[in-house]
């Protein structure tokens, strides 16, 4: 096979991996949740967005080893955008899910928003997001993650057993080897898909900071994508907007964090005067929807969402 071709072979490759693992992943997590008597959200917060976020930690990470904060940056900022504004956006028009739990998704996104703030005041006042940044961030993590820990044994004594699900040896076995497989296909298949991608990328002549916030923004972000749309199908939407909100909240403290902690970012001002206010405009718009909606989000608050991320894609490229 010509070389030439390769690349492009490889990145099919790394989809289809994506794919089939992010589909046993979520069989597994939902048969966990229901054992565990824990919510479908605190679970989507908690277990399946630190899964499916170890793709951009691990891009970003190898990014900063490399020396290459452009990606490593963009690729965190532009997940957080693709997740919010083209993930959830897509999951609220084709499912219009219920407003569950309104208390714990307002709490989760107004963190989100403050981390956002914390993010852009140190990049303002200190042109970089320096090692202590990354440090204070991955401090953060410790606390956000023994919180959620907490929340999720709090909860699980409120809810009653479902006395329909089967916990026989051979179940285990085949729920904690799917969990295994699932989450393996998902991670390296991101992995070979943003590799290639980059290659692709290159190849074109694309700058860096535009395959971060684009190609492997959205390539990191496949296993957010893949496992909201099979939780639809499933009907298992709370696993949608928490595995969103929690993967965004881990962009920042666990990918930035670990990646400024590796190498400091030196703020561009690109990423002051573009990049960070709209991601914030697009996460802002999921806090005032949730806030408006009584019961259920609107079918056109996906629109706005998802009109609003290509808006910032399409002025990126144009």
């Amino acid at each position: 096979m010509n070389e030439e071709y390769l690349p492009y072979l490889l990145f099919l490759v790394g989809f289809i991996m994506i794919i089939k693992g992010s589909d046993w992943f979520i069989d597994a997590t939902i048969w966990i949740a229901k054992v565990l008597k824990v919510p479908n959200i605190i679970i989507g917060a908690t277990l399946v967005s630190i899964c499916t976020t170890l793709p951009e930690a691990m891009v970003s990470g190898s990014s900063a080893l490399h020396g290459n904060p452009s990606i490593a940056f963009g690729n965190a900022l532009g997940s957080i955008g693709c997740n919010t504004g083209f993930i959830l956006g897509l999951t609220i028009i084709l499912s219009r899910p219920e407003i569950r739990q309104r208390k714990k998704l307002h709490k989760t996104g107004l963190f989100l928003v403050f981390l956002l703030t914390l993010l852009t005041g140190f990049s303002i006042v200190f042109g970089e997001i320096s090692r202590y940044t990354g440090y204070l961030f991955l401090t953060i993590l410790v606390f956000y993650l023994y919180h959620n820990v907490k929340d999720a044994k709090m909860s699980a004594s409120e809810i009653e057993e479902d006395e329909s699900i089967e916990v026989t040896k051979n179940i285990i076995t085949k729920n904690i080897i799917l969990f295994i497989i699932g989450i393996t296909l998902t991670v390296f298949g991101a992995n070979l898909l943003v590799k290639n991608g980059e290659s692709i990328a290159r190849m074109l002549g694309v700058p860096d900071i535009i395959i971060g916030v684009t190609l492997t923004a959205f390539g990191t972000s496949l296993p957010e994508l893949v496992t909201s749309i099979t939780a639809i199908v499933k009907k298992a939407h709370d696993i949608s907007i928490g595995n969103v909100l929690g993967a965004n909240i881990l962009n920042i403290i666990l990918v930035i964090g670990l990646s400024s902690s590796i190498l400091p970012f030196e703020i561009q001002p690109s990423w002051l005067t573009y990049h960070i206010p709209f991601v914030f405009s697009i996460v802002l718009l999921l806090v005032i929807f949730s806030v408006i909606n009584k019961k259920r989000f609107s079918r056109w608050n996906g629109v706005v969402m998802v009109g609003t991320y290509f808006a910032y894609i399409y002025f990126l490229l144009f």
